[in-house]
């Protein structure tokens, strides 16, 4: 049974196809010019990718409803945007599959995801698992809210308020109408791979 493809992360940057993930990158959010003119000279897309990669982040998996399919991607372009209103931040490219679902949908849930959730991880940034998404023991999955990740450090359900289109990548602002808190250390994404923090 077979739910969303995403082999790739959402943006232009850090992962190369060799490697069992996609892209990660952060986007413009406003009032930055979304249709800036190209940079003179222009800077090597190699040396830019490998910027990208040095940035450690922690990742989420944004999730949300296809009619009655679950649809769900793994991101590391979120960060919080405020905390009053309480609202998301994240990107997505548009070649991702799960693009157009979430731009269509009214609300989204956003798991942040813990160290011991790496497994999870990969089976959202790898296309060869997609198949094991979406199990009932990893995921609540009623009708009353976005798909609903049972572990992590925190899972919210938030209402998509914003979609911003930056040209490659859509920036969704996404307000949290309810939270869940889990104790743990945060899965970081950092050199093209997952990496946990030391203590």
């Amino acid at each position: 049974m077979a739910f969303d493809v995403d082999p790739r992360w959402l943006g232009d940057a850090a992962w190369p196809g060799g490697v069992p993930f996609g892209d990660a990158s952060s986007g413009a959010e406003p009032p930055y010019d979304l249709h800036a003119p190209p940079v003179d000279p222009p800077i090597a897309t190699g040396a830019f990718k490998e910027a990208l990669a040095r940035l450690a982040s922690g990742v989420a998996i944004i999730s949300c409803w296809d009619g009655a399919t679950p649809r769900g991607l793994l991101v590391s372009s979120i960060t919080g945007l405020s905390v009053d209103p309480p609202r998301f931040l994240f990107c997505v490219r548009k070649e991702a599959s799960s693009h157009d679902v979430l731009v269509r949908a009214e609300r989204c849930g956003v798991a942040i995801l813990a160290e011991h959730d790496e497994a999870e991880a990969l089976r959202f940034s790898s296309s060869s698992l997609s198949h094991e998404r979406f199990s009932p023991e990893a995921w609540r999955l009623t009708d009353e809210a976005p798909p609903t990740y049972r572990g992590g450090l925190s899972t919210t359900t938030c209402t998509i308020d914003q979609r911003i289109d930056t040209g490659t990548h859509t920036v969704f602002i996404a307000t949290a109408a309810a939270v869940t808190l889990a104790p743990g250390q945060p899965l970081v994404a950092h050199d093209r791979s997952f990496q946990r923090l030391a203590i």
